[in-house]
């Protein structure tokens, strides 16, 4: 007796039945948020150490008296 499988309707890769949806489809989906949060971070770390930059140096005009 083999167990019942359904086939997922975005990769088409088969799956047992008794899961409530496509393993391979929830792991791309954690993927992409992991990789979204991690750009969010890396621009957010950006924009702060530009600001740092800034209040360190007095906001500077680039060489006007």
């Amino acid at each position: 007796m083999t167990d019942p499988t359904v086939r997922c309707e975005r990769c088409e890769r088969p799956y047992p039945a008794e899961l409530p949806g496509c393993p391979n489809c929830r792991r791309i989906r954690q993927t992409n948020i992991a990789i979204a949060t991690t750009m969010i971070l890396l621009v957010l770390f950006a924009i702060g150490g530009w600001f740092g930059i800034q209040v360190f140096t007095g906001f500077s005009t680039g060489g006007a008296p």
